[in-house]
């Protein structure tokens, strides 16, 4: 798991299991960016949303398959402006939860400050760098 700035950690999939100890180690909201039926044996969103909630812990699906949508970003950023932190995202190995932080949070933080935090990072999202900063730049959507 890995801290990113604002009380957010982004990881790999995760199991209904492990949400009753996340939650004692104070995480009080999940985001899931892993889309539905990506690999054998993976949780359905259903089955961690009810591990979740059966625990009071905020629950929010925003499935990333393929490429980034305005979409997805705009509801990346309403999760991160309502949710209660420390917040944990995951998906398959985190890579994807990195990269939808970056652009949910580059409009407020800056994309210096994004970049310099998803270097520092585990995740090689090099390419994204230079949509970062346009999407930082760009005065219309989220």
């Amino acid at each position: 798991m890995h801290e990113l700035p604002g009380k957010v950690f982004v990881t790999g999939q995760l199991l209904p299991e492990q949400l009753i100890d996340l939650h004692e180690k104070g995480v009080q909201s999940l985001i899931n960016n892993r889309p539905e039926r990506e690999a054998l044996n993976q949780p359905t969103s259903d089955e961690i949303e009810s591990a979740a909630l059966a625990i009071d812990m905020p629950y929010n699906f925003i499935p990333m398959a393929g490429g980034l949508s305005l979409e997805i970003i705009e509801a990346s950023v309403e999760a991160y402006g309502e949710m209660p932190r420390p917040i944990v995202a995951y998906c398959a190995s985190g890579m994807r939860s990195a990269a939808l932080w970056g652009f949910a949070h580059v409009k407020s933080m800056g994309a210096d400050s994004v970049i310099e935090a998803l270097n520092n990072s585990p995740y090689n999202l090099e390419q994204i760098y230079p949509s970062l900063r346009a999407f930082s730049q760009d005065e219309g959507g989220a």
